[in-house]
């Protein structure tokens, strides 16, 4: 087939266009910086403009201006997914897939919430505002535009990649021999999707794109959930955490700066992945078996 990405530089398509590229798909690439070809390299202002005469199977939509876009950049985050779903057509293609957030349900960290796709959408942070606009937008515009399209909402990616939040958090606790923690990552839980499930499921979508005719929304998570020490432990290489005592991260909890921040990383946040195993079918490893492919 004939896949073009857009994002193609970003954590997930770096990865996911060698991948696509394994598999015997010729990957065109669609970016705000790229330098177009007329080959398998192309603007997002060509695509916009509809002056890419090629035609493509699928188009996968990964871009975004940036996952700590500020609340003035909501409306850019939507008008750039607009402006992918107008070039469609100069593409021929009639199949997307958009990768959106599972930050669109909010945030109750210190709730032991587990999220369906039918729970109840409530975004905080302006990425999840303007993730779920985007959503709202492709639900909205595709019946007129004949399009086919599968909304795949991930939680934070575990993989290669040095430039996510939670790769950084994990350089930033190897670089010492003794690496501060709070006695509430112990229980905490939290869904993260690794790249080789990630690949498990792309996979199965493009060897079976009737799913992306089926116009569903699906939680993208590995198998289970783990702790934010339990996480930390298995990627500082036999390096020890310091646990704080309760008291002190008590203290911390009440101040309300770092008590945002802190919430980020030691509160619940658990996606139910069931409907998509059970409508595709496939097998999803855990997210500590993935952390020791990763980090081995």
């Amino acid at each position: 087939m004939i896949i073009a990405v857009t994002g193609p530089s970003g954590s997930i398509g770096r990865e996911l266009i060698p991948f696509l590229e394994s598999l015997g798909h010729n990957v065109l690439k669609v970016s705000s910086s790229i330098v177009s070809d007329g080959e398998l390299n192309f603007s997002f202002d060509q695509l916009k403009n509809k002056s890419i005469s090629k035609y493509v199977d699928i188009l996968i939509h990964l871009a975004s201006l940036n996952s700590n876009l500020d609340e003035k950049k909501i409306n850019q985050e939507i008008q750039l997914t607009d402006d992918v779903l107008s070039g469609l057509s100069s593409l021929k293609c009639k199949k997307l897939i958009f990768f959106s957030t599972a930050k669109v349900y909010g945030d109750n960290a210190f709730k032991d919430v587990m999220y369906s796709e039918s729970s109840s959408l409530d975004p905080v942070c302006s990425y999840g505002k303007a993730k779920l606009g985007c959503e709202q937008l492709i639900q909205r515009k595709s019946p007129s535009l004949e399009l086919d399209s599968l909304i795949l909402r991930l939680p934070p990616m575990l993989n290669q990649s040095t430039d996510t939040n939670i790769a950084k958090l994990i350089n930033l606790a190897n670089r010492d021999l003794i690496f501060p923690t709070f006695i509430e990552g112990d229980s905490n839980k939290r869904s993260f999707i690794s790249f080789n499930n990630l690949e498990t499921i792309m996979s199965y979508i493009l060897n079976n794109t009737d799913v992306i005719e089926r116009n569903e929304i699906y939680n993208v998570a590995d198998e289970g959930f783990i702790s934010l020490n339990e996480l930390l432990g298995k990627t500082r290489r036999k390096k020890p955490l310091l646990v704080l005592p309760r008291i002190v991260s008590y203290i911390f909890f009440k101040i309300p700066f770092i008590r945002n921040l802190l919430l980020k990383l030691y509160g619940n946040f658990v996606l139910d992945n069931s409907k998509l195993k059970r409508e595709m079918g496939v097998t999803l490893t855990s997210t500590s078996r993935a952390l020791s492919i990763i980090y081995k």
